[in-house]
């Protein structure tokens, strides 16, 4: 009882981090159905072919470096690569995910060197190469589904769980698709 009166006290607080208040163990408990969710999304055959047509660019890092601060510095007025990540058919089918579905906040996806491939609503950089939702899930090219903590999330301004899995084509991990769960949805599971 009181775990959940303190659950839902802080959740009131924006910004704060809640990992804390649920172990790797609970959380994946809770979010079973979201994850086999989002690894069913990452066998659709448009998603894995929108990852292996990006990486078949292979973008050099110093190229994909140059894109986030594009990204980040776009502020409200979104650029051609923002308008392109957030808008090609990969992203309108997140689109219709997350406004079908109140348990998602946000989907995206990346290539294999964390590199926006579609994104709804548009993530807050453009490389997530760097951050643990991908190098976790990406595992060095093995592939796995990694929970992220529960907190506060800047492009959504929402608490959120993020469940990362992997993207594979021919037995190989080729990307990562991401998937904000609602803090809502964790509250009406327990």
């Amino acid at each position: 009882m009181f775990r959940k009166l303190l659950f839902t006290y802080l959740l009131v607080i924006p910004g704060l981090v809640l990992a804390q208040e649920f172990s790797k163990e609970e959380l994946a408990d809770l979010l079973e159905v979201k994850v086999r969710y989002a690894r069913h999304m990452a066998f659709n055959p448009s998603i894995v072919r929108a990852v292996e047509s990006q990486n078949g660019q292979q973008l050099a890092l110093a190229e994909i470096k140059r894109r986030d601060e594009e990204w980040k510095n776009a502020g409200d007025n979104p650029t051609a690569l923002v308008r392109d990540i957030t808008g090609n058919s990969v992203a309108q089918y997140f689109q219709r995910r997350v406004e079908n579905n109140s348990a998602i906040d946000e989907v995206f996806l990346t290539d294999n060197q964390g590199a926006n491939v579609a994104a709804f609503p548009p993530t807050s950089d453009y490389w997530q190469g760097d951050e643990e939702k991908w190098t976790a899930s990406y595992n060095n090219g093995d592939g796995t589904v990694f929970i992220g903590p529960l907190e506060f999330d800047e492009s959504t301004q929402k608490t959120q769980v993020q469940i990362s899995a992997p993207i594979v084509s021919r037995d190989r991990t080729i990307g990562v698709l991401v998937l904000g769960v609602s803090v809502d949805y964790l509250k009406g599971k327990q």
